[in-house]
């Protein structure tokens, strides 16, 4: 039936001519950041997914998966929307169909790396080599990132994050729910993803993390000589913190500061200190320092076996307790909370060591928050265990690839912008292309906010692929 007539003065019509129109106008930067950072020559080095070529290569599939993730879409499904815009198509965006984006995530699996994994047993697998080529892929994007400069610190952020999955297949998580757990590695200076290991959600957020921080570690160019890692307490467990303290003289030094398990000999020893060694723990804000509801103060603490080695320097610990609101008792009968952060670093005064450590939690919390919410991470596609995987990789590099377009072609102002808020003001302009004289323009509405940041970023890539 044809409605004339809505709520509003206008009929809608379909529009029959040969016009090429996109409402993804915005998204051809995100495809020149895609080459300005050599990924297709990248994918084709270290990831021969395809067992034969045809119309469509891996660059193909893996843009085609990062400009979908930029643009909001979040399952395989969405993939048609794009495929079906001609627009995107002129431009350069080959899209293959859904059903050949689930043969190739299903490229990535292989039955074989999970033997030995049981019903109810946390097992992490060895990644398949195409999960491994993919993870080079990423590598590769931080090394060009940050090629034009030489970083000699870098701040790693661990952090592990819940995918709520209700899938057959999906472990049961400590949050009571089944899902997925996967560990992150995130560089704070460089805002990039330097590591990830997807896992199942019964796997411990604690176990393996030293692996996770090898990988990272792995990531970083050879300019980076110190090493500050920054965790919850998942990463207070002797192995990681052993291997932290190691010095090796090829590796960076390594400091860091991660909030300890809350034990019944630490909590004496915090109980037992005097009154007059608790000091504020300030807030920082806008209006300056705020005193709070919360106190800190050094205790002197070595942890039993078999924490403790021979000829070990002793770490630093500092103690945080929580006055409740109007002196009522919390609900285990104790007057304060206590919580703690174990350290390597003397150097620091405890007040700016607790801010600094517990930055963490605007950083690589934001960034799981952003890969689950804003990106397509949260909403796993498939029963197998390394499509899903590739799934939540492919993300990483997506939010990696957004980082670099911020920060190498976008004013400042626009780094700490929400990726909805980027989609907003740039990814969603609409845009006509149109070809003549054998060349193709893009043409945006006339006095478009955003468009002389829009020339001026395409200016900026420019000179950063031939840098």
């Amino acid at each position: 039936m044809n409605i004339s007539q809505g709520l509003l003065p206008f009929q809608l019509i379909q529009d029959a001519s040969k016009l090429l129109i996109t409402s993804f106008g915005g998204l051809p930067l995100v495809m020149e950041t895609f080459r300005a950072l050599g990924l297709r020559q990248s994918i084709q080095k270290h990831l021969p997914v395809l067992e034969r070529q045809g119309k469509y290569h891996e660059a193909n599939y893996i843009e085609s998966f990062v400009s979908l993730f930029a643009v909001g879409g979040d399952c395989v499904e969405d993939f048609e929307l794009l495929r079906r815009d001609e627009g995107l198509h002129k431009l350069g965006l080959r899209v293959p169909s859904p059903e050949a984006v689930r043969y190739f995530l299903n490229a990535f699996h292989d039955e074989q790396f999970l033997e030995g994994r049981l019903p109810h047993q946390a097992f992490i697998p060895e990644e398949t080599v195409l999960l491994g080529g993919l993870e080079e892929v990423n590598r590769d994007l931080i090394r060009r990132a940050i090629s034009q400069g030489a970083p000699w610190k870098a701040t790693i952020d661990l952090d592990a994050t819940v995918v709520e999955s209700h899938k057959r297949e999906a472990c049961m998580t400590y949050l009571g729910e089944t899902g997925y757990q996967p560990v992150t590695a995130y560089w704070a200076e460089e805002d990039l993803i330097v590591a990830d290991e997807f896992r199942d959600g019964n796997v411990p957020a604690g176990t393996g993390l030293v692996e996770v921080l090898q990988e990272a570690l792995a990531a970083l160019p050879p300019s980076v000589h110190l090493l500050r890692v920054r965790s919850d307490s998942a990463a207070y467990v002797h192995e990681l913190l052993d291997w932290c303290r190691k010095r090796v003289p090829e590796r960076p030094r390594i400091e860091f500061a991660i909030s300890a398990d809350m034990t019944e000999e630490l909590r004496g020893a915090i109980q037992a200190l005097p009154e007059e060694v608790w000091k504020p723990l300030r807030k920082v804000t806008g209006q300056g320092l705020i005193e709070g509801r919360k106190e800190w103060a050094e205790v002197e603490f070595v942890p039993t076996k078999p924490s403790r080695k021979k000829k070990m320097t002793p770490d630093r610990y500092l103690a945080i307790r929580i006055r409740p609101p109007q002196g009522e008792l919390f609900g285990d009968g104790n007057p304060y909370h206590y919580f703690a952060v174990v350290t390597n670093i003397w150097s620091s005064e405890g007040e700016h060591l607790l801010w600094w450590q517990r930055e963490r939690c605007g950083t690589v919390e934001t960034v799981h928050d952003v890969l689950k919410n804003d990106l397509a991470a949260g909403v796993l596609p498939s029963k197998r265990f390394f499509a899903n995987a590739a799934w939540w990789r492919l993300n990483v590099i997506t939010y990696n690839l957004l980082s670099v377009m911020k920060r190498k072609a976008l004013p400042q102002s626009w780094w700490l912008l929400r990726l909805k808020a980027l989609r907003f003001h740039l990814l969603g302009i609409a845009a006509r292309i149109i070809e003549h004289g054998r060349r193709l323009f893009l043409k945006v509405a006339h006095n478009h906010p955003s468009f002389s940041i829009y020339q001026e970023a395409r200016r900026k890539l420019l000179i950063f692929s031939s840098a």
